[in-house]
Parts: C-alpha cells; structure tokens; sequence
C-alpha cells in the first residue's frame, strides 16, 4: 500500500484545488458544511459531486439529482474489466476508481507483482480520496474567503482536466487509446460529448480484448 500512496501525490496534486473549489462552491450555494463534507465522503466523483450541488441548490429533488449523477458515472462501467486482468477488485476498489486513479493503475498494475497489486491500488485510492475530502473541507469551511478572490473558483476547477490531461500522455502510444480518444474529441465538437465517451469506452474494451488475444 505505500507505494501506491507514494505513486497517488500527483493525483492528490491535482484533486486538492478542485476540491476546495468544490467545497467553496457547495458552501456558496447554501449547502451546509457538513452536508458537503458528506457528499465527498460518500461519493467521491467530482464530475458528479459539482452536477448534484448545482442541481440541489436549483431545488431538483434529490432523487433526480442522484440520478444524473448515476448516469455520469456510467463510463466508470468500462474502468472496472479493463483493470480486471490485472486486479480483482471487490466493493472497496470500485468506490476508489476515478477517471484519474484508473489512469495510473492501467499503466503501473501490469508491471507489478501479481501479490502487490491490490495493495497498490488502495494505497493509490487512499491517497486521492485523502486529498479530495481534505480540500473539501478547506473549501467548504473557507468559502467566504475563498470566493472573495475574482476567478479563484475557475482556476481551481481548472487543475483536474489539466492533470488528467498529463496523466494521459503515456498512453498515446497507443493506437488504440488514439482511436477513442479522436471519436471522443469528435463527437464533443459535434455536441454530443456523453456518447462520445461511451464510444470511446467501447473502443478501449474491444481493443483491450483483441490485445489480450494476440498474445501468444
């Protein structure tokens, strides 16, 4: 599990300012501290955690914001098998499987002792899921003065596609991750950016398994 912690401080780099901004944010709209403090504790999806805050505080019932947030996350569906050659995962394993998270543990699990990976990736889990809570609360409970700063809540907001961004570079090397990656940009300059991922997620699994049986 350490060296999973150790191999997390650049996710944990980049979720720490998204999730003050979530915080302050969450705060900014009338949300008690505490209930944003439990949104990150319980669900641990920044995409998700922004669209459920902004739908809240628009008074949608909490039913239909839990929702969306569900239909959010599909691509997480994905995540899970192509990690599964690799790992096998139970409950624990799949709340920590974030886009990023999952980005680093496709390129390390491979390379690791099949007796170390699990404790990989929790170690890599645990440390994305520290920092995400840790600046949830610094935001949550210094929103006032957070905000009080002129595009502050941008800029922090900017930080995780920046570094999903870097942590996709290494795999561009891959023809594969190449092909989803131009459907996916293609359809989000179409409009059509939710079904852009999900071909896009469909293209990895189909390339991940002609991949695995290649092999001899």
């Amino acid at each position: 599990m350490k060296r999973g912690l150790r191999a997390a401080w650049p996710i944990a780099l980049g979720y720490f300012p998204v999730a003050v901004a979530f915080g302050a944010l969450g705060a900014q709209a009338g949300l008690s501290p505490l209930w944003v403090q439990l949104t990150s504790l319980l669900v641990f999806a920044g995409t998700s955690q922004f669209a459920l805050v902004g739908l809240l505080a628009q008074g949608v019932p909490p039913l239909l914001a839990a929702l969306l947030g569900l239909l959010l996350n599909l691509r997480h569906a994905f995540y899970g098998p192509a990690l599964r050659p690799y790992l096998k995962g139970g409950p624990v394993e799949a709340f920590f499987l974030t886009d990023e998270v999952f980005a680093v543990a496709l390129r390390a699990l491979p390379t690791l002792p099949p007796g170390e990976r699990r404790g990989y990736f929790l170690g890599l889990g645990l440390g994305a899921y520290l920092s995400w809570n840790l600046g949830t609360a610094l935001g949550a409970l210094g929103a006032q003065g957070l905000l009080a700063f002129p595009g502050l809540g941008e800029a922090l907001s900017f930080a995780l596609p920046a570094l999903f961004f870097l942590l996709a570079l290494p795999h561009l090397k891959n023809p594969v991750a190449l092909l989803a990656g131009g459907v996916a940009l293609g359809f989000h300059l179409l409009g059509q950016t939710a079904w852009g991922l999900f071909l896009a997620g469909v293209i990895g699994l189909l390339g991940k398994g002609l991949g695995e049986r290649r092999r001899p």
